[in-house]
């Protein structure tokens, strides 16, 4: 999955669903200082120097204040933060990714930025992104670096079939029964399916979050296009929204189309030369709500923090226009600020396959999203949703009845955790 992928570029950042970080941080002289306690997600390996050097110069700006940096194992971090919390030694600012926020936030363990944070503060993001930890009004993280979604394609594949590259599910699916005929490869893989839901703009909860509201005509009609092209074999029945799958079959030159971010292109060169030749760069596929998918990984504040203003003001530091771009160009993610995003860095190299993805990912960016619900338990919403895929798709059942088990399995999920 592109979780995964993130997760190697950073050398273990982020997966498809927890989050981690804590190493030990250098030891500092005692002093009356305001200490803020900093962990982070297995970033310290690869971006040791970046990390000093930003907490020297805030310790400079700010005399007053000690920040204390910890990185911690993928592994390790919702154990050591639950104990921490639960020890009264709760960090200040930690690194996750938007799920376990949403998580923690359903538990009344963060801080509302939204109230928390000065306009000034709040107004650097991206929009989108930084409505992404949301529950009703309160915001819950500031998104920190971001992987958007871009589209590759293979040149050789869309020539061979004659056609105009997609850039809708519903182009794609049109076209995608005479490409396989002509080419003998899959267009596109499907998302999993609470993605395309999201992207069809089919809401997954109601309005208030607490029962499902996806068992609808729509998404029956929904299915019923897909299993129609699965049946006939034109598009894959298994796998959907597995990334590793994906870049597997794109690789092999059996899909034309992959929705990745611009940091795979240097794994497909050593893998698949060949095909990373072919490769043409474009915006992803959409469905009719015009966003595309973009995990983050964020920066929250505990309520068990004791500094929770300073801790809000590092946060904020750490993820304004300057150090996220810094942070940048060390490393193939996007940044989830306004000025930062805009800044000339992404777009002036366009000669090379490089250069491209990260200008198209710029401009992804501006429309990008990653998808959340608002709601606390999102991980076991998603999985109850995805078995509806899993039972009409891959086994064959019932479209009606297997969106009736799911819809009764989310309620039965929300009803749980209210």
């Amino acid at each position: 999955m592109k979780k995964k992928l993130l997760s190697a570029v950073f050398a273990a950042t982020v997966a498809a669903s927890t989050l981690a970080g804590c190493g030990n941080s250098t030891a500092k002289e005692s002093s009356n200082k305001q200490t803020i306690e900093f962990w982070t997600i297995d970033l310290k390996s690869n971006f040791e120097d970046y990390f000093n050097d930003l907490i020297a110069n805030y310790e400079k700006e700010n005399p007053d204040v000690q920040v204390n940096w910890t990185d911690i194992p993928y592994a390790d971090m919702q154990s050591k933060l639950a104990t921490a919390v639960a020890g009264g030694t709760a960090p200040d600012v930690v690194n996750l990714n938007t799920q376990f926020a949403l998580n923690l936030a359903g538990k009344d363990a963060l801080v509302d930025l939204n109230k928390g944070a000065t306009a000034e503060q709040k107004d650097i993001y991206i929009e989108s992104l930084w409505d992404s930890a949301r529950i009703g009004d309160a915001r819950y993280a500031f998104p920190w670096y971001a992987s958007p979604d871009i589209m590759f394609s293979n040149n050789a594949l869309i020539e061979q079939a004659g056609i105009e590259l997609p850039h809708t599910y519903e182009e794609a699916l049109g076209m995608a029964e005479e490409f396989y005929n002509k080419t003998g490869a899959y267009l596109f893989q499907p998302e999993e399916f609470f993605n395309l839901l999201v992207s069809e703009n089919i809401d997954v909860l109601s309005s208030d979050g607490k029962s499902a509201a996806f068992n609808t005509d729509k998404t029956v009609a929904l299915l019923e296009q897909y299993k129609e092209l699965t049946d006939k074999g034109v598009l894959p029945k298994t796998n959907w929204g597995s990334w590793a799958e994906a870049l597997k079959l794109f690789e092999s030159g059996k899909l034309a189309i992959v929705s990745s971010s611009g940091s795979s292109l240097s794994r497909i060169k050593d893998e698949a030369p060949d095909i990373y030749e072919q490769i043409k760069i474009s915006t992803p596929l959409t469905g009719t709500n015009g966003l595309s998918r973009n995990p983050l990984m964020n920066l929250v504040v505990p309520t068990a923090s004791k500094n929770q203003e300073a801790a809000i003001k590092f946060a904020n530091y750490v993820t304004n226009d300057d150090n996220q771009l810094a942070f940048c160009k060390l490393v193939s993610i996007f940044p989830s600020t306004k000025k930062a995003a805009a800044d000339p860095y992404f777009t002036s190299d366009e000669s090379t396959l490089e250069g491209q993805a990260s200008a198209m990912s710029a401009k992804a960016s501006e429309t990008s999203q990653d998808y959340s619900l608002g709601v606390a338990n999102q991980e076991s919403i998603q999985t109850a949703v995805n078995k509806a895929y899993e039972a009409v798709i891959i086994n064959g059942e019932d479209i009606k009845a297997s969106l009736a088990q799911a819809e009764e399995d989310v309620n039965k999920i929300l009803q749980e955790n209210n």
